[in-house]
């Protein structure tokens, strides 16, 4: 498994998911800093957490949907997967070896995030609803309750095509997951989990709107998203495995 990890890693080296690593972030932080700055003094000190908010939101399913459906394209064009029939290895730890590696990849784009973060904290006056240490924080349970959509989208890739897997992993969230996110069951909808954690970890709301001052934070709903997230991760690796096993032999 460590070598497929580290060949598939050496693989999109020189390949558009490498450079993309470095790209999202930037845009990320870029568009929330024009869209701040518009907003006055006020507006702009609250940068920080309107990144971090539009990151759970949109750009870590963009990500995600990216990183992974590149990952199936890349390797079908170039060999239809035949390079793991020839070596005989246990398919199932080839397809652990892609997930791991897609999400090392969305894990260190998200500390390239937390970085830009840290060192516009330097010259602008945020963030100024949270601590810096929250905003991390923030950041890693985006990641952690988002890994669920990593053996998804490898899984949906294969049986659709790249633009199909990003369109739904890229909507759902933004038109359902916002939707279903004001009812009482939003933990009935996956896309939901790292929504939902947004509220009481940047005290803005979905929309971007920061939260009054007589909120009261619902930390419940931080564990029930990780607890959910991390337990549907593990479930769709092992059929994400099985259905890679099936599909490529």
């Amino acid at each position: 498994m460590k070598q497929v990890f580290l060949s598939n890693l050496i693989k999109i080296k020189n390949t558009s998911i490498f450079r993309l690593i470095f790209i999202f972030p930037f845009i990320c932080v870029i568009l929330s800093l024009l869209f701040s700055s518009l907003g006055g003094k006020e507006v702009l000190s609250l940068t920080a957490e309107t990144t971090v908010n539009q990151w759970g939101v949109i750009w870590i399913n963009v990500i995600i949907a990216v990183n992974s459906a590149l990952l199936n394209k890349l390797e079908l064009d170039s060999n239809k997967y035949s390079v793991y029939l020839s070596r005989n290895v246990n398919l199932k730890k080839v397809e652990y070896a892609r997930i791991i590696l897609v999400a090392f990849l969305n894990l260190i784009i998200s500390m390239i995030l937390s970085l830009i973060l840290i060192l516009m904290g330097l010259i602008l006056p945020t963030p100024s609803l949270i601590s810096i240490c929250r905003m991390l924080l923030t950041i890693l349970l985006i990641w952690l309750t988002t890994l669920w959509q990593i053996p998804f989208i490898l899984w949906l890739s294969r049986k659709t095509n790249l633009y199909f897997a990003m369109i739904i992993n890229t909507l759902s969230p933004l038109i359902i997951g916002t939707s279903f996110s004001l009812l009482d069951t939003w933990y009935l909808f996956p896309y939901d989990w790292s929504l939902k954690l947004l509220e009481p970890m940047t005290k803005m709301r979905i929309n971007g709107i920061p939260i009054g001052s007589e909120y009261i934070p619902d930390y419940s709903m931080i564990f029930v998203s990780f607890f959910l997230g991390i337990t549907f991760f593990i479930l769709l690796v092992e059929l994400s495995a099985i259905s890679f096993k099936r599909q490529v032999k």
